[in-house]
């Protein structure tokens, strides 16, 4: 559970696996524990990212460049309102981070049954996380 600054408590489990009802999300990570609002972390389904690109022309070498952009920034950011219509306003995504590599075993971010190690990647994500609160 989420306790966020405002005192509101957040599941994050049901937010992310309505997130990853998108075809062009892969992984998220709800994040906003004792902070204002709620942020994720996204890991988009890079096959699907890539042929929506090509298919509108936006140009990218690898998966770090369509991460960086604004406009697929955007589209990631519609799919989320899109998957999450029905949330309370605390616990609607404020912020995204969009991640260029999946979570992986080897870097200790999952667990041996694929389960997402929360503490171990806000850990590690932190800086980033850090950066969409400093406003």
């Amino acid at each position: 559970m989420i306790v966020t600054a405002g005192g509101k408590n957040v599941a994050p489990q049901p937010i992310e696996n309505l997130l990853k009802q998108s075809p062009y999300i892969a992984q998220a990570v709800v994040v906003g524990a004792r902070r204002k609002f709620i942020s994720v972390l996204i890991v988009p389904n890079f096959e699907k990212l890539e042929a929506y690109a090509r298919e509108r022309g936006i140009p990218f070498i690898e998966d770090r460049d369509l991460c960086a952009r604004a406009d697929i920034q955007e589209f990631i950011r519609a799919e989320i309102d899109r998957c999450t219509p029905g949330l309370a306003s605390y616990e609607k995504i404020k912020k995204i981070i969009l991640l260029d590599r999946e979570f992986d075993i080897e870097r200790d971010e999952l667990t041996p049954t694929l389960k997402v190690k929360r503490a171990r990647v806000e850990e590690k994500y932190k800086d980033m996380i850090d950066a969409l609160y400093k406003d």
